[in-house]
């Protein structure tokens, strides 16, 4: 599988007019590393059989854009969820992958250092480790009947923390907008000075705030009471003054960074081994999948070999025939072109050899596709090769 994932990876940047040209064995076409690494029925069986999602159950009218991987998408999330046990803080947000091609689902955000690619929402930890993400299809995206009536933002945290949830122990807080619906009213800001406060607990435990710092900014939590602390903050002359806050704030600063984190490595991953070309890049992956080799030992060769020669009694090896040489559009089209001519030295007859299994040479060729065919009263290999009429 790492050689048949390779060799598609090659196909993206090593572009030629059909997946089969790359086991040509004309010189123009064919690819050496291709052809010594899987045969070409290997690699057609593969590819005809391999599907991450079954395809009689697309829905007719369907507009999720992901729906092929789906199940692939589901597969990584369940093993990143099973394979690290993540810190007990996770933040939830946005992520771009730089993607500079044709897609539908790529977005343009002007505040990002990635201002093109694909927007992934990803829910992390402190460490950076992703422990769950959804790429965003845009705003036209198909949504679950359930989270229907709920805003973008509500249904990317429902959709992320679903499995952890308050009823499952787990609590939330982050910024709100002033705007949203719901809020209790809370004291003017012309009233407020840095470092001041005001907020509000419903009977459900659900308290919002309103803090003071350059600006207003409002926090929304499940978890925090009317705990007060301190933070540090510059002045105007650029000295750091302790300026009072609730303990949402202070909690919500140091915990908020686990997807800046992620890509943070991911960029620092790419700084520690240099930066280079995309296609210098692709290469290197092509590469190392194509040296990817199973190594058979005795005891697995047996296996091998016994279950072979099961599957061989079972069904049997198709064997892949000597093809014409010439295609069946040419062959059969333009027939005005096709005409024999005599020569002084013999040649095998395709025909008789590939159809017949008989050693023929005879004098006569096709003058435009340059092959030996038999072309008398006996036998009129000329005529059956083309599919014409001689009288004609």
């Amino acid at each position: 599988m790492l050689n048949f994932i390779g060799i598609n990876f090659f196909m993206g940047y090593h572009k030629l007019p059909s997946w089969k040209n790359y086991w040509s064995t004309c010189p123009d076409l064919g690819v050496n590393l291709i052809s010594n690494t899987m045969p070409r029925n290997r690699f057609d069986l593969i590819l005809s059989n391999l599907h991450v999602q079954d395809n009689t159950l697309i829905p007719p009218n369907n507009t999720d854009e992901l729906f092929k991987l789906n199940p692939l998408i589901d597969y990584c999330t369940e093993k990143f969820s099973k394979s690290y046990y993540d810190t007990r803080e996770l933040s939830i947000d946005s992520s771009m992958i730089v993607f500079k091609g044709r897609s539908s689902m790529k977005q343009y955000n002007p505040m990002k250092p990635i201002k093109r690619g694909y927007k992934i929402w990803c829910m992390s930890d402190q460490n950076g480790y992703i422990k769950n993400f959804k790429i965003y299809q845009g705003k036209d995206e198909q949504v679950p009947d359930e989270l229907k009536h709920f805003g973008l933002g509500e249904r990317i945290v429902l959709q992320l923390s679903k499995k952890k949830l308050k009823l499952e122990g787990c609590l939330a807080y982050g910024t709100i907008r002033p705007n949203r619906k719901g809020l209790p009213k809370l004291a003017d800001d012309t009233k407020y000075k840095r470092g001041t406060y005001d907020y509000h607990i419903s009977d459900l435990g659900i308290s919002v705030f309103k803090w003071k710092d350059t600006k207003t900014v409002h926090f929304s939590s499940n978890y925090h009471g009317s705990e007060v602390t301190i933070v540090l903050r510059k002045n105007k002359t650029g000295e750091k003054n302790n300026v009072t806050c609730p303990q949402v704030v202070k909690d919500y600063n140091r915990f908020m960074g686990g997807v800046d984190h992620a890509d943070q490595l991911r960029t620092s991953y790419g700084e520690r081994h240099g930066k280079i070309p995309l296609l210098v890049f692709q290469r290197q992956v092509v590469q190392s999948l194509l040296s990817e080799k199973e190594v058979m030992t005795p005891s697995r060769a047996h296996l091998f070999q016994k279950r072979m020669n099961t599957e061989n009694t079972k069904v049997p090896k198709k064997r892949r025939g000597k093809q014409l040489s010439v295609s069946k559009e040419v062959r059969l089209h333009n027939r005005g072109i096709h005409w024999p001519k005599f020569t002084k030295s013999r040649g095998r007859c395709e025909l008789c050899s590939f159809k017949y299994q008989l050693q023929s040479k005879p004098f006569s060729k096709c003058l435009t596709c340059n092959v030996f065919l038999c072309c008398n009263d006996k036998k009129n290999c000329f005529a059956e090769y083309h599919d014409i009429n001689c009288n004609e």
